[in-house]
This record gives C-alpha cells, sequence and structure tokens, in this order.
C-alpha cells in the first residue's frame, strides 16, 4: 500500500521530492503504530499521572466555551492519536462524551482497549444509535468529541480534502445548527515518551452548512501540511476509495461496510480522482436514511 500512499502525497506535496516523500511516509507509520500503542498504554493513566503526560495549547479556548454553558462540539480530526484524546480530557476533569465506532470486526483485545478504557471514564455512543443523547448533553452544557473526518454517510457532505472529492459528516454543522451549541477544532499531536500535546482552535464557520463542513475541511488540511507526519492519511487514503467507490456504484450505501464490500482495485489508485460535480449529486440509496 505504500505507492498508494505514496501517489497521494506527492500530489499534496507537489515540492517534495521522492526521497523526502518516504521520509515523511515513514514518520507518518512511526506515529501510526504510537498510537496503536497508546490504545493499551491509556489503561495505565490516572488523575495522578495525567498532569506529567499532557501539555496544552489553547487550553483557555475550550474553558471559555464550557463556561458559556451552551454545549461544546469538539471536532478532532484523524490526527496523532484521536483515541485517546477524549480520555485525557475526562482524567483532567471534564465531562466528556465521544461517538465512536464499535469495531465489531476487530479482534477481542484491540477491542477492548478501545473501548473499555473509554468506558471508565466517560460516556461512550455509536453512530448507529439515536442522536437524542447528544442533544441532551449539550443542553447541560457538557463536551462531545466527534471525528468529522470519519464515513460521512448518506446524510454527509461533499467536500473536498487534499484536492480530491470526500464524503464528510454533516453531523457537526447540523448538532451546531440545532441547537447553538460551540464547535471547537481539537488534534492531539504525540510526543516522545507517550506524552501528548493537546491544541484548541476556535472555529466559527460562516453558515452551518455544507459551506461550513467545506471550510472545518479546509482547517484540517492546514494542520495535516503544517504536521504532516501527525496526520492519518491512512483515513485520506479511504475516503478517497470510498468515493471512487460510490461514484461506480451510484449511490450512497447506509454502511460503511457496504462500500467497503463493494471496492475494487481500481478505487485505490491514487490518480482515479473523481469530478466534484459528479459526485456531489449522488444521493443516497432508498431507504438508507440513518437513525437521528
Amino acid at each position: 500500500m505504500n505507492s498508494v500512499y505514496l501517489g497521494h502525497l506527492s500530489r499534496v506535496f507537489p515540492e517534495k521530492s521522492g526521497t523526502q516523500l518516504r521520509s515523511m511516509l515513514k514518520g507518518y507509520w512511526r506515529i501510526h503504530q504510537r498510537a496503536l500503542l497508546g490504545l493499551f498504554y491509556s489503561d495505565r493513566l490516572n488523575r495522578e499521572n495525567v498532569s506529567g503526560m499532557v501539555s496544552w495549547e489553547n487550553r483557555d479556548v475550550l474553558d471559555e466555551a464550557v463556561q458559556e454553558g451552551k454545549g461544546v462540539l469538539l471536532l478532532v480530526p484523524h490526527f496523532g492519536d484521536e483515541r485517546t484524546l477524549h480520555i485525557l480530557l475526562a482524567i483532567t476533569g471534564y465531562t466528556m462524551h465521544v461517538i465512536s465506532s464499535r469495531y465489531a470486526d476487530a479482534p477481542d483485545i484491540l477491542k477492548r482497549a478501545r473501548l473499555d478504557v473509554s468506558r471508565r471514564w466517560h460516556h461512550v455512543a455509536f453512530p448507529d444509535e439515536p442522536l437524542r443523547w447528544a442533544y441532551d448533553a449539550i443542553d447541560r452544557g457538557e463536551i462531545i468529541q466527534i471525528s468529522p473526518t470519519g464515513w460521512g454517510g448518506p446524510k454527509g457532505h461533499w467536500v473536498k480534502s487534499f484536492g480530491v472529492p470526500v464524503l464528510a459528516s454533516s453531523t457537526p454543522v447540523r448538532l451546531a445548527k440545532s441547537t447553538g451549541c460551540r464547535l471547537l477544532i481539537v488534534y492531539n499531536r504525540t510526543l516522545r515518551g507517550m506524552k501528548s500535546h493537546i491544541t484548541f482552535q476556535r472555529f466559527d464557520p460562516e453558515s452551518l452548512d455544507i459551506s461550513g463542513t467545506g471550510q472545518l475541511f479546509a482547517r484540517f488540511e492546514s494542520i495535516a501540511k503544517q504536521y504532516p507526519e501527525q496526520y492519518n492519511w491512512m483515513n485520506l487514503v479511504i475516503r478517497h476509495r470510498e468515493t471512487n467507490t460510490i461514484a461506480r456504484l451510484g449511490n450512497i450505501p447506509k454502511n460503511e461496510s457496504a462500500v467497503e464490500m463493494a471496492a475494487v482495485h481500481a478505487d485505490w489508485d491514487p490518480a482515479n480522482i473523481q469530478k466534484f460535480q459528479t459526485v456531489s449529486s449522488i444521493s443516497a440509496s432508498p431507504g438508507s436514511a440513518p437513525a437521528e
């Protein structure tokens, strides 16, 4: 798969040499393995040792948003170690919720590492559950972490990400529009010694619709270019492949697994880039709307 990754990276960073791109990819895989190790290491974290494991940037942005009492939606890209981010925040004292995959196909040891520690510290919800709990949490002024770079689903927004059309989650702007909650961009940069550096940024899009989702992904792209080894390029590879598969199917299935099963070798080709006008007209399959 390295040739697929390098194909995307050469397009995103045209000024980089082949040697530089391979070094960047090697650095990414190192961060990726560090994040996997972090899943198991998080079991050791507690209120006594967490302060020595985390450094903060613009933490006052989060505290001010919480104090407003309108609820806070953390928009977290697949970057660094996003799976430990919500655990660190909960241990630090914030009332947290996270929308997580069920990891149904993962080995039990990995599933436990990804879900059990999180449940020890905060509420864990899943994308196929009704969103009523989220509205209640926001109404109480609490914090929800979501990864908009994940599977967008039938109600997703078509936006551009690193020059390719991808189906992005519309949940952030839909929740903000209906509740008035605050939106923050947050990312967890991994450091040596299993430490983390968490950065908070205000996000006030011009409008809470598809253009707001596009602005969000432009911000994510800027962060990725600033820290290219920390960004999860696997996410771009998968979203790009999904777009190609959806274009062949001519519709958006309800479940991400259906898109994965329908993929063919050509869908992975980094040179196979759909025209934005073509995919943006593709809608959900009949009866595929997700639960609310």
